[in-house]
């Protein structure tokens, strides 16, 4: 029953075997040599044999009966091999076989342009071989990179006056190496291990100078015995979201050499004044990249580089990891890991992960992870994860920021800011402020301040302020807001906990400081009416119905809206003037389109019985007119002014004086 785990350990044993079993290559392989006055060709098979290899060789290549002579304990092939022929032989491994091939060997006038350095990169303290450092030189950027067994091989220009090769490698002090031989040697170099310190450090560069002759013989050392250092039990740092996505983004670009010297390079800084690149790493950069800080990069298709200072173009993508200040224009996107100076222009989108001062235009997107001041223009949308201390945000779709906005913000759907908006804010669909908003709010929709609003909100549907706002609400459905100081709301509907100055509209109604009646009335013509009259006292709306509640299937009913005004007299006294339009349907009426318009404009004085409960009489003066009907309504009293006249229209009208007497239920 546990077969399965029995193969899956079987399994792994012979996979580390396989790794484990996998050969030293020849040219790296240890071996103890004593030949003395030997031929070349029998030294030749005592290396052989040692080194359990095979050399591969034309006879023209070397002198096979020259007398060579070598002791030397726990050395490479290649240091034997380099101190056998001394420079005239060059040498390949292919398999288990080493390639002899004659070193081609410049004419006496013709100097070369280029030679080679190579060499082992070996601790100080052990002499042990340290694999995957960099290796390189500051102005041509020339780059190498130590293998698993620490050799490295360099091409470097001889027309250099000074030449100092830079060699990295984590927890090892930076050395840098002073050449002064411009023809191809061996030179092995030697790192000491950084201190160990809880206290970072500043980079230390060690100076020497290389003193080797055009060959020089490798002093090889005994390999001392790995140390193995405890466990680390320090926490890990939390990798942040941008720190994750630039990884990503990175690692699609950067080879294994690339990111080799990134590791080693952390505290090194390049500059090249011009970068010209087809892909990221696959330019005049080199592998190094990640480093180098740029005046102008022309990239084909992409670049990578570590900052710029002047004008950036690439057909497709520009990256950056540090900072640019200057213009950077791309076919697809411009991404930047630190602070941008300057102007983006993309044919897609702008990335910055910190602040940005200037100008991004794409034709889908800009997102910045925090400040913007400047313009951003977008075919959709931009998104600021910090600020907009002063800007303008322009986009076919939204505009997001984080926190506050001071500036512009014009998007074709949406623009949203999540703190304090000191702005104008102009959106197709909709706008937000999360905290206070200052300034003009124009939407086709609506627009939204959760706190404090000053200025103006100007809506096709809603308008809301959480809390106070001082200005202008103006909408065409509906204004909420929490208390209104200064302006007035304008719309079909208002609500407000609190008003200084009256709102208009159909229907307005003001909690604290509002007006507010549910009255039962009668007056000459029907014998009970229900109306309700709600906003300030200086201009309310009135909602009313009546009927003369005949014994008929259909009672004569009227509808009506109407304005008034009342005027506190103090005492409980109040006097009030209505105008009210009500369409009235005579009894018996079978179509709703039988009725007729009445015309009532009222004066009352109201007198409060209690703080909640008042009574209120007065008369009406009343004009009648109908299309259907040729005698005026049926009346308790008929005071006339004008009747059966009929305009040029063919409609019957009348006038006459009467009264009202109602009951009201008052706001507090």
């Amino acid at each position: 029953m546990y077969i399965h785990r029995y193969v899956l350990v079987l399994i792994g044993w012979l996979t580390f075997a396989v790794c484990a079993a996998k050969p030293i290559p020849p040219l790296e392989r240890t071996v103890t040599l004593s030949i003395s006055n030997e031929r070349l060709d029998r030294a030749l098979n005592i290396i052989g044999r040692e080194g359990q290899l095979n050399f591969s060789y034309s006879p023209s290549v070397i002198n096979e009966s020259s007398l060579v002579s070598l002791r030397a304990s726990s050395i490479t092939i290649r240091d034997a091999l380099n101190q056998l022929f001394r420079g005239t032989v060059t040498y390949k491994s292919r398999g288990n076989y080493i390639i002899l091939l004659r070193a081609e060997l410049p004419e006496v006038d013709d100097r070369p342009k280029n030679f080679y350095l190579d060499g082992y990169i070996l601790d100080q303290a052990t002499g042990q071989k340290i694999g995957q450092a960099s290796i390189f030189e500051k102005t041509t950027l020339a780059s190498a990179i130590s293998n698993p067994y620490g050799y490295y091989r360099i091409k470097l220009p001889t027309e250099l006056p000074t030449l100092q090769l830079q060699v990295r490698k984590q927890n090892y002090v930076g050395e840098t190496v002073r050449v002064t031989s411009r023809q191809s040697h061996t030179l092995n170099i030697r790192l000491e291990p950084s201190p160990l310190s809880q206290a970072v450090q500043p980079l230390t560069i060690r100076q020497s100078v290389d003193t080797t002759r055009r060959i020089a013989v490798a002093v090889q050392q005994p390999i001392q015995p790995i140390l193995l250092a405890s466990a680390d039990t320090s926490q890990t740092p939390k990798i942040t979201a941008w720190q994750r996505g630039k990884q990503r983004l990175t690692d699609w670009f950067m080879s294994t050499k690339s990111e080799i010297h990134e590791a080693n390079l952390v505290g090194d800084t390049l500059y090249r004044d011009v970068q010209i690149s087809f892909l990221p790493f696959v330019g005049t950069n080199g592998k190094l990249s990640a480093r180098v800080i740029n005046r102008t990069s022309f990239n084909i298709l992409g670049g990578y580089s570590l900052g710029n200072t002047g004008v950036e173009v690439g057909g497709f993508l520009n990256g950056v990891r540090g900072e640019v200040t200057g213009v950077q224009v791309a076919g697809f996107g411009n991404v930047v890991g630190e602070r941008m100076d300057g102007v983006q222009v993309a044919g897609f989108g702008n990335a910055v992960r910190t602040t940005v001062h200037g100008v991004q235009v794409a034709g889908f997107g800009n997102a910045i992870g925090d400040d913007m001041r400047g313009i951003q223009v977008a075919g959709f949308g931009n998104v600021t994860l910090g600020g907009l201390p002063d800007g303008v945000q322009v986009a076919g779709f939204g505009n997001v920021t984080a926190r506050n906005v001071r500036g512009v913000q014009v998007a074709g759907f949406a623009n949203i800011g999540a703190e304090q908006v000191d702005a104008v804010q102009i959106a197709g669909f909709f706008n937000l402020a999360g905290q206070q908003q200052r300034g003009v709010q124009i939407a086709g929709f609506g627009n939204v301040a959760a706190a404090e609003a000053a200025g103006l909100q100007l809506s096709g549907f809603f308008n809301v302020a959480g809390k106070d706002i001082q200005g202008w609400q103006i909408a065409g459905f509906f204004n909420s807001a929490k208390s209104v100081t200064k302006g007035t709301q304008i719309g079909l509907f208002n609500f407000s906990g609190y008003s200084r100055n009256v709102p208009i509209g159909l229907l307005s109604w003001v909690q604290k400081n509002g007006y507010r009646r549910l009255e039962i009335s009668t007056d000459e013509v029907n014998r009970a009416n229900l109306t309700f009259k709600t906003g300030k006292a200086a201009l309310y709306n009135i909602f009313t119905a009546g009927s003369n509640l005949e014994d008929s299937d259909r009672p004569s009913w009227s509808f009506g809206y109407g304005l008034g005004s009342a005027i506190n007299l103090h005492r409980g006294w109040m006097l009030n003037f209505d105008l009210t339009g009500n369409y009235r349907l005579p009894a018996g009426w079978a179509f709703f389109d039988e009725g007729s318009q009445l015309y009532r404009l009222s004066m009352g004085i109201e007198k409060k019985l209690t703080p909640g409960l008042a009574l209120a009489v007065g008369p009406t003066v009343n004009w009648f007119n109908s299309r259907n009907e040729t005698t005026k309504p049926d009346r308790v009293i008929d005071v006339p002014i004008f009747t059966d006249r009929f305009d040029t229209f063919g409609n019957y009208n009348a006038g006459w004086v009467g009264f009202h007497a109602a009951l009201r239920i008052c706001s507090r």
